[in-house]
């Protein structure tokens, strides 16, 4: 019989064959819980941000360095939903700190965020304090150097530390989003900023390339492409754009997730026979088969702990999500949907999100299910085929391709499905996301 593998948008048909099958019991996961409005959040830190000035040497460069870095840095902040961000009031001037902290206190600010950027020849650097307003005290005051080519990563930085030192949490200003798109005639992988910017484009295959991966150290990105003929898996060098063959077995060679530990692969393999879950070790190349079953198994992903795989198989009838311990190898069904697809392990590691069917005949719309599958949360509902989720790496957001505008586009929503929305507008159809750490 021949079925097409779960990936949509692969264009390859798999021939399904009797093969010995790792035992798969059921768990039923039949309680729906709609998730309606915004979560539940502590309340946010009131920041002052004054306009960022212009240091030595005070000329034009330098004025419209300020500019420019305060507004992705402002941008980046409200978008993190941690702070109220402040700006209409007292100034800063680069010699009157202890007025402003004491003005900006008297406004109800707990934070005073200073900055002053210089431009020199091809350089910006950016010196930034960050003031407690009831002590005055000084929590960092520190000096960022970038090349002026890329003032949008500095910026970013300097979001990312601001979030930490003020939340104790990891910020995702820095992160990268990559996806398929196919503006060109052919689908090649691109690169963004989390924020949709920087667009930049990272293959000229002329052919299909699709279902990008990061490792979790942003060293390394892999995809699959039809460049020779073959769904073959590449990787890139994300320092050097140096290009490599990671997997080009006949048949099918689909990244799944690398280990925590970035040293290993998950893989859909079909090497002339049914598509089955295999691991790659990257340092000796070494292949471990992980699945056999009657049916076809793909789409696997890495737990936080890298002590379970969540896959699709449809050993069961439908396409539905397992959970299977990488040192026994057993799995068990949590699912029982009517189609279920690209599962990814949020970063606490209790959610997986996937992109699914509760009905047949109905849009793919992104779930949620826990680990126990007792519990399923519909994050979409029924507007255009929603697929391929992916998580920032906080948790706090998910990334995901939807036609409900009446093209595949790049979307970003809460973990709790509100406050959906594009991430750039960018012409063709746009599929298969990653997110990077």
């Amino acid at each position: 019989m021949i079925r097409r593998i779960f990936a949509r948008g692969l264009p390859a048909l798999v021939f399904t064959g009797l093969l010995a099958a790792v035992p798969l019991s059921s768990a039923r996961a039949d309680v729906y819980m709609q998730v309606g409005g915004a979560s539940q959040a502590a309340p946010k830190i009131a920041l002052a941000v004054p306009p960022f000035i212009a240091g030595a040497p005070y000329n034009s460069d330098s004025a419209k360095a300020a500019r420019a870095i305060e507004g992705v840095v402002v941008d980046d902040l409200l978008f993190s939903r941690y702070f109220k961000i402040m700006q209409d009031g007292a100034h800063w001037t680069g010699s009157n700190l202890a007025a402003a902290v004491s003005d900006w206190q008297t406004r109800g600010a707990a934070w005073l965020m200073t900055a002053q950027a210089s431009a020199v020849k091809s350089e910006i650097s950016v010196v930034v304090q960050l003031v407690d307003t009831q002590s005055g005290n000084v929590e960092f005051s520190r000096v960022y150097r970038q090349e002026a080519a890329y003032g949008r990563s500095l910026a970013h930085k300097i979001s990312d530390d601001v979030v930490h030192d003020l939340t104790g949490k990891k910020g995702i200003a820095e992160s990268e989003i990559a996806f398929s798109n196919d503006s060109t005639g052919h689908k090649e992988i691109y690169l963004m900023d989390y924020d949709g910017a920087n667009l930049r484009r990272m293959t000229w295959d002329h052919s299909i390339c699709l279902l990008p991966r990061f490792s979790p150290d942003k060293s390394l990105m892999v995809f699959t492409s039809y460049r020779d003929g073959n769904p073959d898996l590449f990787g890139i060098d994300l320092a050097t754009g140096r290009r490599e063959v990671i997997s080009n077995a006949q048949g099918l060679n689909i990244a799944g997730g690398f280990s925590p530990d970035g040293t290993k692969l998950l893989l859909t393999m079909s090497r002339e026979r049914t598509p089955s879950i295999y691991l790659k070790n990257l340092a000796d190349h070494s292949l471990t088969r992980l699945t056999e079953n009657f049916g076809t198994d793909s789409s696997p992903t890495f737990s936080p702990d890298g002590a379970q795989v969540a896959f699709v198989s449809d050993v069961s009838g439908n396409p539905e999500i397992y959970l299977m311990d990488t040192t026994t190898l057993s799995a068990t069904r949590i699912t029982s949907l009517a189609w279920c697809d690209s599962p990814a392990w949020s970063p606490t590691g209790a959610w997986i999100a996937f992109a699914g069917r509760a009905n047949a005949g109905d849009n793919l719309d992104i779930f949620l299910v826990d680990v126990t599958g007792t519990q399923i949360r519909r994050l979409t509902n029924g507007e255009g085929a929603n697929e391929d989720p992916r998580w920032s790496a906080d948790g706090r957001f998910i990334v995901f391709s939807s036609t409900r505008n009446g093209r595949s586009q790049i979307f970003m929503m809460d973990a709790d499905g509100s406050a959906p929305h594009v991430v750039a507008d960018i012409p063709g159809s746009s599929i298969t996301p990653a997110w990077s750490n």
